[in-house]
C-alpha cells in the first residue's frame, strides 16, 4: 500500500482456504464456505440469535419495562485446523467470517429491538421503558480452542466493520448508546478486536432519538514499555493500520455527519485508555499519523462532529486543527478535552527538564509499517528468541520524562482553544489538559542524580487550564495549572479578551501530584 493512498485491507493476502468458527455450543454453529467468503450458514433447527435476544428482552420485561440492555457481542471461537497448529498470522479468509459474524450479531440485535418496539405499539404492553433505552454493546474477546504457539494471533490490527449498515432498522426507543470492550487480565488489549471508527457513526444514524453516545475506548494505544524486547515487538501497535483508521474516521464524518440525529447532545469519546498515560516510553520515535493529509484527520473530524453537541468529554491525540476557525459549536455547554503529550504527527508538546527531545519529529508511515500477512522469517526468529529468553515476567520499564512545555508547539494549541471559546455562546465550563509524569528510566534518573525535579513515585500530574465564563455580574475565570511555566503575553491576552461583559480573573494553581499507578478521570 502506498503511503499516500491508504486503503484498509488491500494488503491482506489469502493463505488458508478454510476456517471453521462457532459460538457457544448451545447456541449457533457457523461454517465458513470458501466459495462464498461472507456467508455464514447456521443449522436451521437451532433458534436464531435474533429470536434469542427477543426472548431475553421479553423475559426481562415481565418484571418491568426495560430501560437498560447490555448485549454481549461474542467473537466466534476459533478452531485450529485438524492435526496442525494454527498459523502465526490471521489471513483475510479467516477474518471475513469473523467480520460477517460481528455484522450478523449487530443486525440481529437491531432487528430484535425493532420487533420489541413494534410489539409494544401493537399490544400497548410496554416492553421498553417510556423514557428510552440505554443500549450497551460490549465486544467480547477473541478466544481459541487450544493454546497458541505465539502471541501474534492474540494481537489484532485488522478492524471489524459493519456490512450493509444502511439496512439496520431505525430504533426510536434508544436514547443512549454505549460501546464497550471486554478486557483481559494479562495485557489489556490482547484478544481484543478493534472496530472501524465508522461503526459508532453508522449506529448513531439508525437511532433517531439518540441523546448520548459513550465510547469508552476506540482502540488507540502507544507502545507498552515492556522490559522484554520480545514482548515489545509482539505487542507493537502497527503504524499502518493505526494511520489508516484515523483517516477513515475523517472520511466517515464528512460522509455521515449531516445525518446525525439532532437529538444527540452529549458524547464521551475516548480514543486511548487512561492507564496508558503514565506507562509509556517517551524516548522512542513516533509515527506521523497525519501525512498525507494537510490536517490531522481525527482533529478535523471531531471539529465537525462536535458542532452537534452540548457536552463533550474527549480523550485523543490532537492538534490545533480541532479548533481551526471557524469553530461552530453553538450548543456547547460543557467541554472537557484531554490531549496526549504526543501530537498525532509524531512530534511532542513537551520536552524533558533539560530540554531532552529525542526524535522530535515523527517518521513517515510506509508499506513496512503493516503487519505480515503470511509466514515469514522475522516471526520465526521472534518466536525462537521468546522461547529462549522468556522469564515469566511482563514487567514494564516506562521512561516518562517530558514534563516541560515546548512553547512553539503548545502555545498554538492554547491560542486556538482561546479563539474557539469565543464562538461558544452557551458555554458554561471548558477544560483543556493533559497528564504528565516524571517516571524516568533508571539510566535517565541516574543522569539527574540529586537534581531530579520530582519524586519519581509521585510524579504524575494534570497540566492544563479550565475556563468558566463570567455571567450575572461575576467575572470570568481562567484557572491555570502549569507549574512555574507561563505562556507568552499574547496567549494570555487571548484569554483575557474572553471577558466581553467584564474581567477575566487569572488564577495560577500549583500541581496536584498523584500516584502514577492509579487511574484518573
Amino acid at each position: 500500500m502506498a503511503s499516500s493512498d491508504p486503503k484498509p485491507n488491500d494488503r491482506i493476502l489469502p493463505f488458508h482456504d478454510k476456517i471453521v468458527t462457532k459460538l457457544k455450543p448451545s447456541l449457533l454453529y457457523y461454517v465458513y464456505n470458501p466459495s462464498d467468503p461472507l456467508a455464514l450458514h447456521s443449522a436451521e433447527s437451532l433458534p436464531s440469535r435474533e429470536t434469542q435476544i427477543l426472548d431475553v428482552i421479553k423475559t426481562y420485561a415481565e418484571h418491568r419495562p426495560l430501560g437498560h440492555y447490555c448485549y454481549d457481542l461474542e467473537m466466534p471461537l476459533m478452531l485450529s485446523p485438524e492435526g496442525s497448529p494454527m498459523s502465526c498470522r490471521e489471513t483475510l479468509e479467516e477474518f471475513e467470517p469473523v467480520n460477517a459474524h460481528f455484522s450478523a450479531q449487530v443486525h440481529a440485535l437491531f432487528n430484535a429491538l425493532k420487533a420489541c418496539e413494534d410489539s409494544t405499539t401493537e399490544s400497548n404492553i410496554p416492553i421498553l421503558h417510556k423514557d428510552g433505552l440505554n443500549l450497551c454493546i460490549k465486544l467480547g474477546l477473541q478466544s481459541y480452542d487450544i493454546g497458541l504457539e505465539c502471541w501474534h494471533r492474540t494481537l489484532h490490527s485488522r478492524r471489524l466493520f459493519l456490512t450493509n449498515a444502511a439496512a439496520l432498522p431505525a430504533l426510536s426507543s434508544v436514547t443512549k448508546l454505549e460501546i464497550d470492550t471486554d478486557h483481559s487480565y494479562e495485557i489489556s488489549f490482547d484478544r481484543t478486536r478493534p472496530v472501524s471508527l465508522r461503526v459508532p457513526l453508522e449506529l448513531t444514524l439508525r437511532l433517531p432519538a439518540l441523546q448520548e453516545l459513550d465510547c469508552s475506548w476506540l482502540w488507540e494505544r502507544t507502545l507498552v514499555p515492556f522490559e522484554s524486547p520480545e514482548l515489545r515487538r509482539y505487542t507493537r501497535e502497527w503504524e499502518g493500520p493505526w494511520r489508516d483508521s484515523r483517516h477513515e474516521f475523517a472520511r466517515a464524518v464528512d460522509e455521515l455527519h449531516e445525518q446525525i440525529p439532532i437529538s444527540l447532545r452529549k458524547a464521551r469519546i475516548y480514543f486511548w485508555k487512561s492507564r496508558y498515560a503514565f506507562n509509556e516510553d517517551q524516548g522512542i520515535a513516533m509515527p506521523n499519523l497525519v501525512y498525507p493529509a494537510d490536517e490531522d484527520p481525527i482533529s478535523a473530524g471531531l471539529r465537525t462532529l462536535t458542532s452537534h453537541l452540548e457536552e463533550l468529554d474527549l480523550r485523543a491525540f490532537l492538534t490545533p486543527d480541532l479548533f481551526k476557525s471557524p469553530v461552530q459549536w453553538p450548543r456547547m455547554r460543557h467541554l472537557r478535552i484531554e490531549f496526549h503529550p504526543c501530537r498525532p504527527d509524531g512530534s511532542w508538546y513537551f520536552v524533558g527538564p533539560r530540554d531532552e527531545n529525542p526524535h522530535p519529529e515523527g517518521f513517515e508511515v510506509t508499506d513496512d509499517h503493516y503487519p505480515p500477512t503470511s509466514p515469514n522469517k522475522e516471526d520465526e526468529e521472534l518466536d525462537e528468541e521468546w522461547d529462549q529468553n522468556w522469564a515469566g515476567t511482563d514487567d514494564h520499564l516506562p521512561d516518562m520524562f517530558r514534563t516541560e512545555p515546548l512553547a512553539d508547539r503548545i502555545e498554538p494549541l492554547l491560542s486556538a482553544f482561546a479563539i474557539a471559546l469565543k464562538d461558544m455562546p452557551a458555554l458554561e465550563e471548558a477544560a483543556l489538559f493533559t497528564q504528565l509524569s516524571w517516571t524516568p528510566s533508571e539510566e535517565r534518573l541516574a543522569q539527574y542524580g540529586d537534581e531530579a525535579p520530582y519524586d519519581a513515585e509521585y510524579g504524575g500530574r494534570r497540566w492544563g487550564l479550565r475556563y468558566v465564563p463570567g455571567k450575572d455580574g461575576v467575572d470570568g475565570l481562567v484557572e491555570w495549572q502549569v507549574g512555574a511555566w507561563r505562556p507568552h503575553e499574547d496567549v494570555i491576552k487571548l484569554f483575557e479578551d474572553l471577558g466581553s461583559d467584564g474581567k477575566v480573573k487569572m488564577v495560577w494553581k500549583p500541581f496536584d501530584f498523584m500516584n502514577w499507578c492509579g487511574d484518573y478521570k
